[in-house]
């Protein structure tokens, strides 16, 4: 499914190690949160692994206080994606990297955005590629 999606402030932190990184950066992502109830979390990658950048993400709400907590702010540009959801991610892990690769086989990449995981539930997650 084809969607156009507004842009999305967001607070993050960068993985030391790409993709392979990232289950530690949401660790230290989330220790900075006083609850993760209602929030909306998401994977950013930049590039294609292994050489990839990975921001594990989460969208700004009123009450954070990025600078105080020590973490980036940043923007999910808005846009073209093509999504598809992924159910049972969690125990399919490696279905996420192979959602991409077969959307980028489908649809012009737009590579001048980020590839992006949204994080519906702990179930749930949907796939998100920008396109031209």
């Amino acid at each position: 499914m084809i969607v156009d999606l507004p842009e999305i402030k967001i607070m993050y932190v960068i993985s030391n190690n790409g993709v392979s990184g990232s289950r530690e950066a949401f660790n230290k992502l989330e220790s900075h949160l006083q609850t993760l109830r209602g929030r909306k979390f998401y994977g950013l990658v930049f590039g294609i692994p292994p050489n990839d950048t990975y921001w594990a993400a989460v969208a700004l709400i009123d009450s954070d206080n990025p600078d105080k907590e020590g973490l980036k702010t940043g923007i999910i540009p808005g846009g073209k994606y093509v999504q598809e959801r992924i159910n049972n991610w969690n125990e399919a892990i490696l279905m996420v990297g192979q959602t991409f690769q077969k959307l980028t086989k489908q649809y012009p990449v737009d590579s001048s955005r980020p590839s992006v995981e949204f994080y519906r539930s702990m179930k749930d997650m949907l796939v998100r590629l920008p396109i031209k």
